[in-house]
Protein backbone atom coordinates (compact mmCIF):
# COMPACT_ATOMS: atom_id res chain seq x y z
CA UNK A 1 0.00 0.00 0.00
CA UNK A 2 0.99 2.87 -0.73
CA UNK A 3 1.99 6.35 1.55
CA UNK A 4 2.90 9.91 1.45
CA UNK A 5 5.56 11.78 2.61
CA UNK A 6 5.53 15.57 2.76
CA UNK A 7 8.20 17.49 2.58
CA UNK A 8 7.44 21.05 3.34
CA UNK A 9 9.81 24.25 3.17
CA UNK A 10 12.85 22.24 1.57
CA UNK A 11 14.99 25.13 1.90
CA UNK A 12 17.69 23.61 5.25
CA UNK A 13 20.55 24.11 2.79
CA UNK A 14 23.27 22.36 0.72
CA UNK A 15 24.83 19.32 2.70
CA UNK A 16 27.61 17.15 1.83
CA UNK A 17 29.52 15.83 4.62
CA UNK A 18 27.60 12.49 4.78
CA UNK A 19 26.17 10.12 2.01
CA UNK A 20 22.64 11.29 0.35
CA UNK A 21 20.45 9.26 1.82
CA UNK A 22 21.63 10.51 5.86
CA UNK A 23 20.81 13.94 4.78
CA UNK A 24 17.86 16.06 6.28
CA UNK A 25 14.94 15.65 4.31
CA UNK A 26 14.69 19.29 3.85
CA UNK A 27 17.80 19.96 2.58
CA UNK A 28 20.10 19.53 -1.13
CA UNK A 29 22.74 17.16 -1.46
CA UNK A 30 23.32 19.52 -4.97
CA UNK A 31 22.10 23.24 -5.90
CA UNK A 32 23.09 25.74 -8.49
CA UNK A 33 22.22 28.89 -9.18
CA UNK A 34 19.03 28.95 -6.38
CA UNK A 35 17.97 31.03 -3.49
CA UNK A 36 16.32 31.58 -0.30
CA UNK A 37 13.70 33.88 0.40
CA UNK A 38 10.86 33.37 3.41
CA UNK A 39 11.81 29.74 3.51
CA UNK A 40 11.25 29.09 -0.09
CA UNK A 41 13.48 28.64 -2.76
CA UNK A 42 13.69 29.49 -6.01
CA UNK A 43 15.45 30.24 -9.16
CA UNK A 44 17.72 33.32 -8.08
CA UNK A 45 17.60 36.86 -10.21
CA UNK A 46 20.02 37.32 -12.83
CA UNK A 47 22.22 40.27 -14.13
CA UNK A 48 22.68 43.15 -16.57
CA UNK A 49 25.28 44.92 -18.48
CA UNK A 50 26.53 47.72 -16.73
CA UNK A 51 28.44 49.76 -19.13
CA UNK A 52 30.69 48.69 -21.51
CA UNK A 53 33.77 46.24 -21.23
CA UNK A 54 36.99 47.48 -19.01
CA UNK A 55 38.62 45.77 -22.13
CA UNK A 56 41.15 43.69 -19.34
CA UNK A 57 40.35 42.11 -16.36
CA UNK A 58 38.33 43.67 -13.47
CA UNK A 59 40.39 43.16 -10.54
CA UNK A 60 38.31 45.16 -7.58
CA UNK A 61 34.95 47.20 -7.45
CA UNK A 62 34.80 49.43 -4.51
CA UNK A 63 32.64 52.90 -3.75
CA UNK A 64 33.57 56.32 -1.82
CA UNK A 65 30.79 57.97 -1.28
CA UNK A 66 30.74 61.50 0.19
CA UNK A 67 27.31 62.58 1.74
CA UNK A 68 24.86 61.89 -1.40
CA UNK A 69 27.61 61.78 -3.78
CA UNK A 70 28.85 58.70 -5.17
CA UNK A 71 31.38 56.87 -6.87
CA UNK A 72 31.67 53.57 -7.86
CA UNK A 73 35.37 52.66 -9.07
CA UNK A 74 36.41 49.50 -11.08
CA UNK A 75 40.54 48.75 -11.20
CA UNK A 76 41.91 46.54 -13.94
CA UNK A 77 45.35 45.56 -14.50
CA UNK A 78 46.00 48.74 -15.98
CA UNK A 79 42.84 51.21 -15.88
CA UNK A 80 40.73 52.60 -13.31
CA UNK A 81 37.56 53.60 -14.11
CA UNK A 82 34.64 55.54 -12.80
CA UNK A 83 30.69 54.89 -13.49
CA UNK A 84 28.51 57.53 -14.58
CA UNK A 85 25.37 56.12 -12.76
CA UNK A 86 22.77 57.85 -15.03
CA UNK A 87 24.06 57.12 -18.01
CA UNK A 88 25.96 53.30 -17.50
CA UNK A 89 29.17 55.56 -18.95
CA UNK A 90 32.11 54.62 -17.42
CA UNK A 91 35.32 57.17 -17.92
CA UNK A 92 39.03 56.86 -16.68
CA UNK A 93 40.34 58.76 -13.88
CA UNK A 94 43.75 56.80 -14.16
CA UNK A 95 46.64 59.79 -14.44
CA UNK A 96 48.84 57.45 -15.64
CA UNK A 97 48.26 53.46 -16.44
CA UNK A 98 48.68 50.81 -13.74
CA UNK A 99 51.40 47.93 -13.96
CA UNK A 100 49.57 45.31 -12.34
CA UNK A 101 49.58 41.23 -13.16
CA UNK A 102 46.70 39.09 -12.47
CA UNK A 103 48.75 38.12 -8.91
CA UNK A 104 48.20 41.86 -7.76
CA UNK A 105 45.13 42.07 -5.98
CA UNK A 106 44.02 45.58 -5.35
CA UNK A 107 43.30 47.07 -1.50
CA UNK A 108 41.36 49.88 -0.81
CA UNK A 109 40.56 52.06 2.13
CA UNK A 110 38.53 55.77 3.23
CA UNK A 111 40.83 57.91 5.16
CA UNK A 112 39.66 61.28 5.60
CA UNK A 113 42.24 63.89 4.37
CA UNK A 114 41.58 67.48 5.41
CA UNK A 115 38.46 66.09 7.45
CA UNK A 116 36.97 64.69 3.90
CA UNK A 117 36.97 61.45 3.17
CA UNK A 118 38.83 59.89 -0.05
CA UNK A 119 39.75 56.46 -1.67
CA UNK A 120 42.95 55.02 -1.85
CA UNK A 121 43.60 51.91 -3.12
CA UNK A 122 46.88 49.87 -4.03
CA UNK A 123 47.78 47.04 -6.01
CA UNK A 124 51.14 46.23 -4.27
CA UNK A 125 52.72 47.14 -7.22
CA UNK A 126 52.44 50.62 -8.51
CA UNK A 127 52.90 53.49 -5.81
CA UNK A 128 49.35 53.88 -3.12
CA UNK A 129 46.66 56.36 -5.38
CA UNK A 130 43.94 58.42 -3.98
CA UNK A 131 41.29 60.05 -5.54
CA UNK A 132 38.07 62.46 -4.37
CA UNK A 133 34.10 62.59 -4.76
CA UNK A 134 35.34 64.16 -8.29
CA UNK A 135 38.38 64.47 -10.23
CA UNK A 136 41.44 61.94 -11.44
CA UNK A 137 43.28 59.88 -8.76
CA UNK A 138 46.66 60.85 -8.42
CA UNK A 139 49.79 59.60 -6.06
CA UNK A 140 49.34 59.52 -2.06
CA UNK A 141 51.30 62.31 -0.94
CA UNK A 142 54.06 62.19 1.28
CA UNK A 143 56.07 59.71 -0.69
CA UNK A 144 54.25 56.60 1.65
CA UNK A 145 56.32 53.15 0.69
CA UNK A 146 54.43 50.30 -1.39
CA UNK A 147 52.06 48.02 0.13
CA UNK A 148 49.76 45.19 -0.73
CA UNK A 149 47.08 46.27 1.98
CA UNK A 150 45.93 49.05 2.74
CA UNK A 151 43.09 50.00 5.85
CA UNK A 152 41.59 53.09 7.78
CA UNK A 153 41.28 52.64 11.51
CA UNK A 154 40.35 55.76 13.34
CA UNK A 155 42.56 58.74 12.49
CA UNK A 156 45.13 56.79 10.62
CA UNK A 157 45.45 55.17 7.25
CA UNK A 158 47.61 51.71 7.98
CA UNK A 159 49.49 50.09 5.01
CA UNK A 160 50.51 46.17 5.43
CA UNK A 161 53.37 44.02 3.75
CA UNK A 162 55.47 47.13 3.04
CA UNK A 163 58.27 47.52 0.19
CA UNK A 164 60.61 50.26 0.66
CA UNK A 165 63.63 50.81 -0.94
CA UNK A 166 63.46 48.07 -2.74
CA UNK A 167 63.15 45.79 0.46
CA UNK A 168 60.52 43.46 1.42
CA UNK A 169 58.82 43.81 5.24
CA UNK A 170 56.53 40.82 5.27
CA UNK A 171 54.86 41.43 8.57
CA UNK A 172 55.38 45.13 8.99
CA UNK A 173 52.39 47.05 9.46
CA UNK A 174 52.90 50.97 9.18
CA UNK A 175 51.18 54.18 9.72
CA UNK A 176 50.24 57.53 9.01
CA UNK A 177 50.23 60.58 11.40
CA UNK A 178 47.04 61.30 13.40
CA UNK A 179 44.22 62.33 10.98
CA UNK A 180 47.20 63.25 7.72
CA UNK A 181 47.44 59.98 5.34
CA UNK A 182 50.00 62.19 3.44
CA UNK A 183 52.30 62.27 6.59
CA UNK A 184 54.49 59.56 6.82
CA UNK A 185 57.43 60.33 8.89
CA UNK A 186 57.47 62.57 12.03
CA UNK A 187 54.27 63.07 14.35
CA UNK A 188 52.49 60.20 15.28
CA UNK A 189 53.09 58.33 12.34
CA UNK A 190 55.37 54.76 12.39
CA UNK A 191 55.33 51.17 12.43
CA UNK A 192 56.13 47.48 13.73
CA UNK A 193 57.23 44.44 12.74
CA UNK A 194 54.95 41.76 14.14
CA UNK A 195 57.28 38.74 14.23
CA UNK A 196 55.84 37.00 17.00
CA UNK A 197 55.63 33.63 14.23
CA UNK A 198 57.18 34.12 11.20
CA UNK A 199 54.57 33.89 8.29
CA UNK A 200 53.87 36.54 5.69
CA UNK A 201 51.45 38.90 6.49
CA UNK A 202 48.13 37.89 4.43
CA UNK A 203 45.64 40.58 4.92
CA UNK A 204 44.00 43.70 6.85
CA UNK A 205 40.40 44.31 8.40
CA UNK A 206 38.32 45.60 11.05
CA UNK A 207 36.05 43.88 13.86
CA UNK A 208 34.46 45.28 17.17
CA UNK A 209 36.32 47.90 16.93
CA UNK A 210 40.12 46.94 16.58
CA UNK A 211 42.46 46.48 13.48
CA UNK A 212 42.74 42.94 12.44
CA UNK A 213 46.16 41.94 10.83
CA UNK A 214 45.46 38.28 9.29
CA UNK A 215 48.64 35.84 8.74
CA UNK A 216 48.22 31.90 7.55
CA UNK A 217 48.40 30.44 11.26
CA UNK A 218 47.02 33.88 13.43
CA UNK A 219 45.42 37.45 13.60
CA UNK A 220 46.64 39.84 15.68
CA UNK A 221 44.60 42.83 16.87
CA UNK A 222 45.17 46.17 17.07
CA UNK A 223 44.10 49.08 19.08
CA UNK A 224 44.80 52.49 19.91
CA UNK A 225 47.21 53.79 22.91
CA UNK A 226 47.45 57.19 24.39
CA UNK A 227 51.19 56.65 24.61
CA UNK A 228 54.15 57.27 22.11
CA UNK A 229 53.35 54.12 20.78
CA UNK A 230 50.16 54.91 19.20
CA UNK A 231 49.55 51.28 18.01
CA UNK A 232 49.45 48.05 20.17
CA UNK A 233 49.51 44.83 18.89
CA UNK A 234 48.18 41.49 20.51
CA UNK A 235 48.61 38.08 18.68
CA UNK A 236 45.29 35.60 19.14
CA UNK A 237 46.63 31.98 18.49
CA UNK A 238 43.95 31.38 16.42
CA UNK A 239 45.49 28.80 14.15
CA UNK A 240 44.02 30.00 11.18
CA UNK A 241 43.74 33.41 9.37
CA UNK A 242 42.87 34.09 5.91
CA UNK A 243 44.79 33.39 2.66
CA UNK A 244 42.72 36.00 0.68
CA UNK A 245 42.69 39.41 1.69
CA UNK A 246 39.38 40.93 -0.60
CA UNK A 247 37.10 37.68 1.47
CA UNK A 248 37.51 39.45 4.33
CA UNK A 249 34.14 41.04 5.28
CA UNK A 250 32.09 41.84 8.31
CA UNK A 251 28.59 40.69 9.26
CA UNK A 252 26.11 41.87 11.33
CA UNK A 253 26.91 39.23 14.20
CA UNK A 254 29.77 41.55 15.04
CA UNK A 255 32.34 38.93 13.74
CA UNK A 256 34.22 38.76 11.22
CA UNK A 257 34.41 36.32 8.42
CA UNK A 258 37.05 35.01 5.55
CA UNK A 259 38.51 32.40 3.68
CA UNK A 260 40.72 30.43 5.00
CA UNK A 261 42.95 27.87 3.46
CA UNK A 262 40.10 24.71 5.24
CA UNK A 263 37.40 26.75 5.45
CA UNK A 264 35.04 29.84 6.13
CA UNK A 265 35.89 31.22 9.69
CA UNK A 266 34.42 33.74 11.86
CA UNK A 267 36.59 35.64 14.18
CA UNK A 268 35.21 37.05 17.41
CA UNK A 269 38.36 39.06 18.53
CA UNK A 270 39.37 35.92 20.23
CA UNK A 271 38.90 32.61 18.30
CA UNK A 272 38.24 31.70 14.35
CA UNK A 273 35.98 28.60 14.69
CA UNK A 274 34.76 27.23 11.10
CA UNK A 275 31.49 28.38 10.39
CA UNK A 276 29.38 25.49 11.37
CA UNK A 277 27.93 24.01 8.18
CA UNK A 278 28.63 20.89 6.24
CA UNK A 279 30.08 22.37 2.81
CA UNK A 280 33.50 22.74 4.63
CA UNK A 281 34.79 19.01 3.85
CA UNK A 282 34.05 20.65 0.01
CA UNK A 283 35.97 23.33 0.02
CA UNK A 284 38.79 22.51 2.07
CA UNK A 285 38.88 19.37 -0.24
CA UNK A 286 38.01 20.77 -3.77
CA UNK A 287 39.31 24.83 -3.56
CA UNK A 288 42.27 25.18 -6.06
CA UNK A 289 45.12 26.47 -3.66
CA UNK A 290 47.24 27.55 -6.83
CA UNK A 291 44.58 30.08 -7.29
CA UNK A 292 43.19 30.49 -4.06
CA UNK A 293 44.22 34.31 -3.68
CA UNK A 294 41.87 35.20 -6.46
CA UNK A 295 39.20 34.65 -3.62
CA UNK A 296 36.57 37.50 -3.13
CA UNK A 297 34.07 38.35 -0.75
CA UNK A 298 30.71 40.15 -0.23
CA UNK A 299 28.28 40.70 2.39
CA UNK A 300 24.63 41.19 0.73
CA UNK A 301 22.95 43.05 3.20
CA UNK A 302 18.86 42.49 2.10
CA UNK A 303 19.74 38.35 2.21
CA UNK A 304 21.66 38.41 5.70
CA UNK A 305 24.28 36.41 3.35
CA UNK A 306 27.86 36.40 2.52
CA UNK A 307 28.98 35.31 -0.41
CA UNK A 308 32.49 33.90 -1.04
CA UNK A 309 34.10 33.37 -4.43
CA UNK A 310 36.28 30.35 -4.42
CA UNK A 311 38.23 28.30 -7.69
CA UNK A 312 37.14 24.93 -7.59
CA UNK A 313 38.73 21.92 -8.89
CA UNK A 314 40.27 23.28 -12.22
CA UNK A 315 38.61 26.38 -11.88
CA UNK A 316 41.69 29.15 -12.15
CA UNK A 317 38.81 31.87 -11.63
CA UNK A 318 36.46 31.92 -7.94
CA UNK A 319 33.92 31.14 -10.13
CA UNK A 320 32.31 29.25 -7.49
CA UNK A 321 29.86 31.16 -5.05
CA UNK A 322 29.19 29.65 -1.40
CA UNK A 323 26.52 32.24 -0.19
CA UNK A 324 26.33 32.11 3.91
CA UNK A 325 23.09 32.88 5.47
CA UNK A 326 24.34 34.40 9.20
CA UNK A 327 21.26 33.97 10.52
CA UNK A 328 20.24 30.44 9.51
CA UNK A 329 23.25 29.50 9.27
CA UNK A 330 22.51 27.40 6.14
CA UNK A 331 24.57 27.48 2.79
CA UNK A 332 23.75 27.83 -1.10
CA UNK A 333 25.93 27.71 -4.20
CA UNK A 334 25.94 30.04 -7.45
CA UNK A 335 28.17 29.41 -9.99
CA UNK A 336 29.44 32.48 -12.53
CA UNK A 337 31.67 32.02 -15.48
CA UNK A 338 35.15 33.65 -15.56
CA UNK A 339 34.24 35.81 -12.60
CA UNK A 340 36.96 37.70 -11.11
CA UNK A 341 35.98 40.70 -8.59
CA UNK A 342 32.65 41.37 -6.93
CA UNK A 343 31.52 44.62 -4.67
CA UNK A 344 28.66 46.80 -3.84
CA UNK A 345 26.90 50.10 -5.07
CA UNK A 346 24.16 52.28 -3.97
CA UNK A 347 21.59 51.96 -6.54
CA UNK A 348 20.57 55.41 -7.75
CA UNK A 349 17.45 54.71 -9.38
CA UNK A 350 14.17 53.24 -8.82
CA UNK A 351 12.98 50.26 -10.60
CA UNK A 352 9.44 50.62 -12.12
CA UNK A 353 7.56 47.39 -14.30
CA UNK A 354 8.50 48.32 -17.60
CA UNK A 355 11.92 47.72 -16.39
CA UNK A 356 10.58 44.04 -16.22
CA UNK A 357 11.64 41.50 -18.99
CA UNK A 358 9.51 38.74 -18.04
CA UNK A 359 5.56 39.08 -17.38
CA UNK A 360 4.12 40.38 -14.27
CA UNK A 361 2.63 37.49 -12.93
CA UNK A 362 5.57 35.39 -13.21
CA UNK A 363 7.47 37.83 -11.05
CA UNK A 364 8.61 36.33 -8.00
CA UNK A 365 9.67 39.78 -6.15
CA UNK A 366 8.15 41.39 -3.55
CA UNK A 367 7.00 44.93 -5.21
CA UNK A 368 7.52 47.11 -2.13
CA UNK A 369 10.72 45.57 -1.67
CA UNK A 370 13.96 47.67 -0.93
CA UNK A 371 15.25 45.52 -3.38
CA UNK A 372 13.70 47.29 -6.26
CA UNK A 373 14.04 51.29 -4.84
CA UNK A 374 17.00 53.82 -4.69
CA UNK A 375 19.81 53.57 -1.94
CA UNK A 376 19.64 49.77 -1.42
CA UNK A 377 22.81 48.33 -2.19
CA UNK A 378 23.36 46.47 -5.51
CA UNK A 379 25.51 43.45 -5.95
CA UNK A 380 28.36 44.34 -8.99
CA UNK A 381 30.08 41.39 -10.83
CA UNK A 382 33.28 41.38 -13.07
CA UNK A 383 34.96 38.76 -15.14
CA UNK A 384 38.44 38.12 -16.79
CA UNK A 385 37.27 39.93 -20.02
CA UNK A 386 36.63 42.96 -18.34
CA UNK A 387 33.11 42.94 -18.47
CA UNK A 388 30.56 44.50 -15.43
CA UNK A 389 26.94 43.15 -14.70
CA UNK A 390 24.70 44.09 -11.88
CA UNK A 391 22.19 41.67 -9.56
CA UNK A 392 18.48 42.67 -10.66
CA UNK A 393 15.08 41.86 -9.82
CA UNK A 394 14.32 42.63 -13.49
CA UNK A 395 16.04 39.66 -15.23
CA UNK A 396 16.07 36.34 -15.42
CA UNK A 397 19.00 35.67 -17.16
CA UNK A 398 22.45 36.81 -16.74
CA UNK A 399 23.20 39.75 -19.45
CA UNK A 400 21.25 37.46 -22.16
CA UNK A 401 22.65 34.14 -21.09
CA UNK A 402 19.99 31.86 -19.68
CA UNK A 403 20.43 30.72 -16.11
CA UNK A 404 20.57 27.10 -14.94
CA UNK A 405 18.93 26.55 -11.74
CA UNK A 406 19.49 23.31 -10.28
CA UNK A 407 18.06 21.85 -6.36
CA UNK A 408 18.51 17.81 -5.89
CA UNK A 409 17.14 16.33 -3.16
CA UNK A 410 18.18 13.84 -0.81
CA UNK A 411 18.35 9.79 -1.60
CA UNK A 412 15.24 8.33 -0.12
CA UNK A 413 14.45 5.21 1.12
CA UNK A 414 12.50 3.17 2.88
CA UNK A 415 13.17 4.33 6.45
CA UNK A 416 11.56 7.68 5.39
CA UNK A 417 8.40 5.77 4.74
CA UNK A 418 8.50 3.90 8.39
CA UNK A 419 10.55 0.51 6.79
CA UNK A 420 13.12 -0.52 9.05
CA UNK A 421 14.21 -3.51 6.34
CA UNK A 422 17.22 -1.99 5.02
CA UNK A 423 17.07 -4.30 1.98
CA UNK A 424 13.33 -3.07 1.23
CA UNK A 425 12.45 -2.68 -2.36
CA UNK A 426 10.33 0.67 -2.53
CA UNK A 427 7.55 0.96 -5.60
CA UNK A 428 7.68 5.18 -6.34
CA UNK A 429 4.88 6.21 -7.88
CA UNK A 430 4.63 9.66 -7.40
CA UNK A 431 5.14 13.56 -6.79
CA UNK A 432 2.37 15.99 -5.64
CA UNK A 433 4.10 19.75 -6.22
CA UNK A 434 3.65 22.64 -5.02
CA UNK A 435 5.17 25.17 -6.98
CA UNK A 436 4.70 28.66 -9.09
CA UNK A 437 6.36 30.83 -11.87
CA UNK A 438 7.32 29.46 -15.48
CA UNK A 439 7.74 25.89 -15.82
CA UNK A 440 9.88 23.18 -14.04
CA UNK A 441 11.51 20.22 -14.83
CA UNK A 442 11.32 17.54 -12.80
CA UNK A 443 13.89 14.09 -13.12
CA UNK A 444 14.38 11.19 -10.86
CA UNK A 445 17.66 9.21 -10.37
CA UNK A 446 17.77 6.05 -8.65
CA UNK A 447 21.68 5.65 -8.66
CA UNK A 448 22.50 8.42 -6.62
CA UNK A 449 22.35 11.27 -9.35
CA UNK A 450 25.15 9.45 -11.97
CA UNK A 451 22.17 9.42 -14.56
CA UNK A 452 18.68 11.31 -14.36
CA UNK A 453 15.29 10.41 -16.26
CA UNK A 454 12.93 13.30 -16.95
CA UNK A 455 9.74 12.89 -14.88
CA UNK A 456 7.55 15.74 -16.86
CA UNK A 457 7.73 19.25 -17.50
CA UNK A 458 5.61 21.45 -15.71
CA UNK A 459 3.69 24.38 -16.50
CA UNK A 460 3.38 26.56 -13.60
CA UNK A 461 0.79 29.35 -12.50
CA UNK A 462 1.38 32.78 -10.94
CA UNK A 463 0.33 31.52 -7.58
CA UNK A 464 0.39 28.29 -5.66
CA UNK A 465 -1.67 25.68 -6.24
CA UNK A 466 -4.24 25.27 -3.47
CA UNK A 467 -3.62 22.57 -1.10
CA UNK A 468 -6.15 20.19 -2.28
CA UNK A 469 -5.11 20.51 -6.58
CA UNK A 470 -1.53 19.90 -6.47
CA UNK A 471 0.64 19.91 -9.66
CA UNK A 472 1.27 16.19 -10.39
CA UNK A 473 3.95 13.97 -11.75
CA UNK A 474 3.57 10.24 -11.89
CA UNK A 475 6.01 7.82 -12.64
CA UNK A 476 6.40 4.05 -11.61
CA UNK A 477 9.98 2.80 -10.59
CA UNK A 478 10.88 0.23 -8.45
CA UNK A 479 14.89 0.70 -6.21
CA UNK A 480 15.88 0.93 -3.15
CA UNK A 481 16.52 4.73 -3.45
CA UNK A 482 15.36 7.45 -5.47
CA UNK A 483 16.10 11.41 -5.71
CA UNK A 484 14.78 14.11 -7.74
CA UNK A 485 15.85 17.27 -9.27
CA UNK A 486 13.81 20.53 -9.68
CA UNK A 487 15.49 22.59 -12.83
CA UNK A 488 14.99 25.16 -14.84
CA UNK A 489 17.44 26.19 -17.64
CA UNK A 490 14.85 28.29 -20.17
CA UNK A 491 15.62 32.33 -20.65
CA UNK A 492 13.77 34.59 -18.53
CA UNK A 493 11.72 32.02 -16.71
CA UNK A 494 11.67 31.59 -12.93
CA UNK A 495 9.96 28.65 -10.63
CA UNK A 496 9.65 28.85 -6.70
CA UNK A 497 9.35 25.92 -4.51
CA UNK A 498 7.32 25.84 -1.56
CA UNK A 499 6.39 22.06 -0.47
CA UNK A 500 6.23 18.35 -2.16
CA UNK A 501 5.31 14.81 -1.39
CA UNK A 502 6.20 11.81 -2.62
CA UNK A 503 4.00 8.61 -3.15
CA UNK A 504 5.55 5.00 -2.73
CA UNK A 505 5.34 1.72 -0.76
CA UNK A 506 7.34 -1.22 -0.10
CA UNK A 507 7.70 -3.64 -3.08
CA UNK A 508 9.83 -6.47 -1.82
CA UNK A 509 13.48 -6.70 -0.56
CA UNK A 510 16.81 -7.24 -2.12
CA UNK A 511 17.65 -11.26 -3.05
Amino acid sequence: MATKLNIPLPSKGLTVDRPAEYVDSRSTVNTKNMEVNRSVVQKRPGTIAVGSSLGERVQRYFELQVGDSTRLFRVGLTKVEVLNKGTGVWSSVATSPLSGAVTDQVSFAFPLLSGEKIAVYTNGKNNIRKCEITGNDGDLGGSPPLARFVQSFGPYLVLGYITDSGDIFYSRVQWSDTGDPETWTGGNAGSEDLLDDPEDMTGLGLVSGFLTVHKTNSIYLGQLVTTSDVFRFERKATGVGTIANNTIANIPSGEQIFLASDGIHLFNGVTAPLIDSPIQDEIREEMNPTYAYKSQGVFVKELDEYWCCIPIGSDTEPATIYKYNWRTRQIYKDYRTNLSAIGAFINSNDLSWNDMTFSWDSATIIWNSNVNQSLNPVIIFGDSSGNSTSRTPTSRDDDGDAVESVWDTKDFGGEDFGVADIDAIMRWKGLEIWAKGNTMQVYYSTDGGSAWTLAATLDLASDYPTDDAPLNVYFDVKSSRIRFRFFNDESEESFTLKKYQIEAGQSGARK
